[in-house]
């Protein structure tokens, strides 16, 4: 599945918008239970405009808090090296619809 979604503050449906979120999510589980992505984390807001961090993992999505890798970053976070907790707010996948916040920890140049 190809992704173009928008991280926003909040988990709330009108919550500012700060960037866009452009990648890949692909069922990489036999029993479908895993999910593997990889994305571009494009910031729209002032001060980190146009910088983007690269994330990528394997997403255990049955999990209430999961961890994936930053791999890479551009513009502000130039050099970035971390980690990201992964939590579940809310998750419904007849609708292919899902509220994930991200916990974001890195290092950068």
């Amino acid at each position: 599945m190809v992704t173009d979604d928008a991280p926003t503050e909040g988990p709330e449906r009108h919550s500012k918008e700060v960037g866009r979120a452009h990648g890949i999510y692909v069922n990489s589980a036999l029993d479908a239970s895993d999910l593997h992505f990889l994305f571009s984390a494009v910031f729209t807001n002032k001060k980190y405009n146009g910088s983007a961090l690269e994330i990528q993992g394997a997403d255990r999505f049955y999990l209430k808090q999961r961890e994936v890798s930053v791999v890479y970053g551009t513009g502000a976070f130039r050099f970035a090296r971390g980690f990201v907790v992964l939590e579940t707010v809310y998750l419904h996948l007849p609708g292919l619809d899902a509220v994930i916040k991200f916990n974001v920890a890195v290092l950068h140049y």
